[in-house]
């Protein structure tokens, strides 16, 4: 997939993930406008979110010099998030899933770039990240913005194939987030998050090792215990 064809599907998916929370914010009771009016604080307590969306690899997943290539595509992601917040600060642990296409382009001496569609590639993520949300007041607690960081893993199990051997891997990733909650009704919450796992790339039969980003854009429904 060309990297134009990837910004389109992403600028799709954001766009609709933004109108899906434009709309939540729409159909926010009163109620619960006039609850967080009287009380600016950031709640503590356990918090549940279940994920769906897009990833969408930022560059080519590999470069072997100049004869060989592989590229991810973009897919549907699920995931899974349980948070635990103090106030403006909190803890996540959660984990993503798609099922990428993997692509190898073979470009020989002589003639065109030859593409080999390798099969469906089984792609696990997860981290613990530490969050952080400003403190904000009346009627603006209702939706809730975020920025985290911390560690992550990201798991490939390559599919199998004849002509290219490829290892599975697992590889260590740090992880950056950004994201808001919109309040729903009392307790359930609608919620954007965008996610970046940045790991090192290094497997055979690639020579050369690269930094892969894997972009997750996801909205989710969650349900917060407190």
């Amino acid at each position: 997939m060309s990297n134009r064809t990837r910004g389109r599907v992403v600028g799709r998916t954001g766009g609709a993930l933004v109108m899906a929370s434009l709309l939540s914010m729409c159909i926010v009771p009163r109620g619960a406008l006039a609850q967080n009016a009287d009380d600016g604080r950031s709640p503590n307590g356990l918090e549940v979110t279940g994920y769906v969306g897009a990833y969408a690899p930022l560059s080519k997943l590999a470069d072997s010099g100049d004869t060989l290539r592989a590229e991810f595509s973009t897919k549907v992601a699920f995931g899974l998030g349980l948070d635990y917040w103090f106030g403006n600060f909190g803890v996540q642990v959660g984990g993503n899933y798609a099922r990428p296409e993997l692509t190898l382009q073979v470009i020989e001496a002589e003639g065109f770039p030859t593409s080999v569609d390798l099969g469906t590639t089984d792609l696990w993520m997860a981290s613990a990240t530490v969050l952080w949300r400003p403190q904000l007041s009346g009627s603006a607690t209702v939706v809730r913005p975020y920025l985290g960081a911390g560690p992550g893993v990201v798991k490939v199990l390559y599919p199998s194939s004849d002509d290219f051997d490829i290892q599975d891997e697992t590889r260590f990733a740090l992880t950056l987030a950004g994201g808001a909650h919109v309040e729903i009704s009392k307790g359930w919450f609608a919620r954007m998050d965008l996610r970046d796992y940045i790991s090192k790339f290094d497997t055979e039969p690639f020579a050369e090792s690269k930094t892969q980003h894997d972009l997750l854009v996801s909205f989710g429904i969650g349900y917060a215990f407190h």
